[in-house]
C-alpha cells in the first residue's frame, strides 16, 4: 500500500513538473511533457531507463520520418496516413514499439500546426518528459516487507517439516505462493538498488524454493511407506528441525546427525522380505533427499560468505 501511494505521488509530481518546465520554456503543447513524464514512469529504475531510451529512439525515428514526408509532400492527411503505415511496422520490426503512442502524439502536433519548426518543439517536449521521469525514478524506496516475508517463509517451512514428522496432512500451496511473491519483490528491489543485501536475499529465496521441491518429494514418499522402525527414526530426526529453520547456519549440525543415520542404515540387518526391502529403499532415498535439502542450505552459506 505504501509503495502504491508513493507511485501515485510520483506520477502526480511528474506530470506537474514536466508541464511546468515546458510552460516555463514557453513551449507549445507543454501539457504533453507532463503526459510523457507519467507514461515514462516505471515500477523500477532499470525499467524506467530502458523505457525512456526506447521512447527517445522511437520518437526520433518518428519525428525524422514525419519531417521528411511532410517536407517532400506537404501537410496533407494522406501523407499522415502514409507516415503511420510506415512508422508503426518499422517500430514493431525494430522492437521499439513502446514508443509508438508518444511518437504519434508528437507528430500530430507537427501536422496540426503545418510547420516543420514544431519538429524541434516536439523533441524538446519529449526530452523534458523523459528526463523528469528518469530523475524521479532515481529515488526508489526500499521494500521493508522483504525481511518479514523471508522470516515468514522460514516459519512455513518449519511448520511443513514438523507436519511431515508428525505424519499430518500438509499443503505446499501457501509457501509456494509466498516464495513466488517474495522472489518478485526482490527482483524489483534488485532492479532499483543493486546491492549485496538484495542479491543475498534473492539467493535465499531461490534456495528455499529448491528445498520446498525436495520436501514435497519427501512428503509423498513417507506417505507411501509402511510404519516401520526406520521410518519412525527418520520422522523423529525431522522433529529435530523444529526451530532450526532460519537464516543462521543450522544445516551443519543437522548434517552431522544425518550422517549417523546413514551409518545406522548401513549397519542394520538386511531386510527379510521384498516389502521390507522396498520400504527400506524408499526410506534410504528419503535420507538422500534430506541430505540434499541440508547441503543446499550449506552451499548458500558458503557462497554468501564468500560474496558470490
Amino acid at each position: 500500500m505504501k509503495l502504491r501511494l508513493f507511485r501515485l505521488i510520483k506520477m502526480t509530481t511528474g506530470f506537474i513538473a514536466g508541464m511546468l518546465i515546458a510552460k516555463a520554456l514557453e513551449l507549445p503543447y507543454f501539457y504533453t511533457a507532463g503526459v510523457i513524464a507519467v507514461l515514462s514512469l516505471e515500477p523500477t529504475r532499470k525499467a524506467s531507463l530502458e523505457s525512456g531510451i526506447i521512447r527517445i529512439i522511437d520518437s526520433l525515428l518518428g519525428l525524422g520520418l514525419a519531417t521528411l514526408l511532410f517536407y517532400l509532400f506537404g501537410f496533407h492527411v494522406l501523407v499522415l496516413f502514409i507516415f503511420v503505415s510506415l512508422f508503426i511496422p518499422i517500430s514493431f520490426f525494430l522492437k521499439i514499439d513502446r514508443g509508438i503512442v508518444v511518437s504519434l502524439v508528437l507528430v500530430s502536433q507537427i501536422y496540426l500546426e503545418s510547420h516543420l519548426h514544431f519538429s524541434l518543439n516536439a523533441l524538446y517536449i519529449l526530452l523534458i518528459g523523459v528526463g523528469v521521469a528518469f530523475l524521479l525514478n532515481l529515488y526508489m524506496p526500499k521494500n521493508e516487507h522483504i525481511k518479514k516475508e523471508i522470516a515468514l517463509i522460514d516459519q512455513h517451512l518449519n511448520k511443513l517439516i514438523q507436519g511431515i514428522a508428525k505424519q499430518q496432512p500438509v499443503s505446499f500451496e501457501e509457501i509456494e505462493e509466498l516464495l513466488s511473491a517474495t522472489y518478485n519483490n526482490i527482483q524489483v528491489e534488485l532492479e532499483n538498488i543493486n546491492i549485496p543485501l538484495t542479491t543475498k536475499r534473492l539467493k535465499y529465496v531461490e534456495m528455499r524454493t529448491e528445498q520446498v521441491s525436495i520436501l514435497k518429494r519427501v512428503y509423498q514418499i513417507l506417505n507411501n511407506v509402511d510404519q516401520i522402525k526406520e521410518k519412525e527414526i527418520i520422522l523423529n530426526f525431522l522433529k529435530e528441525f523444529d526451530n532450526r529453520i532460519g537464516e543462521k547456519n543450522y544445516a551443519s549440525p543437522l548434517l552431522n546427525r544425518l550422517n549417523e543415520l546413514f551409518l545406522m542404515f548401513k549397519e542394520s540387518a538386511l531386510p527379510e522380505s521384498r516389502d521390507q526391502f522396498e520400504n527400506r529403499a524408499q526410506l534410504y532415498y528419503v535420507l538422500l533427499e534430506i541430505d540434499l535439502f541440508l547441503k543446499i542450505k550449506l552451499t548458500y552459506h558458503q557462497k554468501t560468505e564468500k560474496g558470490l
